[in-house]
């Protein structure tokens, strides 16, 4: 194999693994809102169930217990798939500047 035949193809299989990448990213996004969303039809159901039998106080912080679980988990999606893009971005700038030949010595 001639070396612009492995450039070539060494160049499509980082592309290729870029686009997948990032679909697997923003599935994996996609997927943990739809998760989020499930727990709290599922939370405010039950909440709706037992309020009655709760005094004022208790609704109060379990209203307020579900918003922050939910906004932290909200946060922790995004950190963790901002994460995810920002290492496939440095990974396929990396290796297409090896491919180039712009390596730094």
């Amino acid at each position: 194999m001639q070396h612009t035949q492995f450039v070539g193809s060494a160049q499509q299989f980082v592309d290729g693994f870029d686009t997948q990448a990032h679909r697997a990213i923003a599935g994996w996004r996609s997927g943990s809102d739809r998760l989020g969303q499930a727990a709290r039809k599922r939370w405010d159901r039950a909440f709706a169930e037992s309020s009655a039998q709760l005094s004022a106080e208790t609704r109060r912080n379990a209203t307020h217990f579900r918003d922050v679980v939910a906004r932290n988990y909200a946060l922790g999606v995004e950190l963790s798939a901002s994460g995810a893009e920002r290492a496939v971005t440095t990974l396929v700038a990396a290796a297409q500047a090896a491919l180039a030949g712009r390596m730094p010595r």
